[in-house]
């Protein structure tokens, strides 16, 4: 039945949207669709997602394009949530006792009620911790309601981070590589220590000052690579081993878009 879903990644932005949706085949990943409409500026305010006619009417005429079978991931912006991390209790617990160990934990992690929070978590790839993620209801409910509206059931909000690591782990990045990328006003870049935000730098040559010295730069940009001496292009397609034309004029732009599609289900 895997076979048959559709993994959407939905990259919601300032004036673009980009989807993408892919299949897994016993060789690899199948790209079956993408898409990209330009979307009012001021879809997006503080992060938060602005419903508008143009948006609505845009996700409803997609929404008539997916199959029946689809596991829809949309990207949320990383302002809107706190972090904590929670140590694993000694004992070991299993749902929904672990939820109720995380609720009660929240009131301690985190200065809002938890009843006005949405709350997730994650186990630490070191298995001793929890990392605890909670937005506010009412501001997930606000990015729900243009996907409902056009009659979109999203199965996950993922942070636009962890997308990207989905893609720099994809990659298999070389020893003393990173995976740079400009999102908005913000530059994502992940090595094999993690990944890491910067507000601060205005261009990439700037960037390059806080890069580990030395790195390989692997760029999701072809634009910006064609100004920056040094680094070489990625695209995210390249991750997919079936695809067909045509293809967008700029891959790049699907990187979050893949990283969400490419995401692992919840058990």
């Amino acid at each position: 039945m895997a076979f048959h879903t559709w993994q959407i990644g939905l990259d919601i932005q300032n004036r673009q949207l980009y989807a993408l949706a892919i299949q897994q085949r016993r060789e690899g990943w199948k790209l079956c669709h993408w898409w990209q409409q330009q979307l009012p500026q001021d879809t997006l305010r503080n992060g938060v997602l602005q419903s508008s006619p143009e948006l609505v009417a845009a996700l409803t005429s997609w929404r008539k394009r997916l199959p029946q079978r689809y596991s829809l991931r949309v990207g949320l912006p990383v302002q809107l949530v706190l972090q904590r991390p929670l140590p694993l209790p000694t004992q070991q617990m299993c749902e929904p006792i672990m939820r109720r160990y995380v609720q009660t934990a929240a009131r301690k992690l985190f200065p809002i009620e938890p009843e006005a929070l949405a709350l997730d978590y994650r186990s630490d790839p070191a298995g001793d911790q929890l990392y605890v993620t909670a937005a506010r209801q009412s501001v997930v409910d606000q990015w729900c309601l243009p996907l409902q509206q056009a009659g979109l059931q999203p199965e996950v909000f993922e942070l636009t981070t962890h997308a990207f690591s989905v893609i720099a782990k994809a990659a298999k990045l070389p020893a003393n590589s990173v995976l740079v990328l400009r999102h908005g006003e913000r530059w994502l870049w992940c090595d094999s220590e993690g990944i890491c935000t910067s507000d601060d730098a205005a261009t990439l040559t700037a960037l390059q000052q806080v890069l580990p010295q030395g790195a390989h730069i692997l760029l999701c940009d072809n634009k910006e690579r064609a100004l920056a001496a040094g680094t070489d292009f990625f695209s995210p397609f390249d991750l997919f081993h079936y695809k067909q034309p045509p293809l967008p004029e700029c891959p790049d732009d699907f990187t979050l878009a893949a990283g969400l599609a490419l995401r692992k289900g919840d058990d």
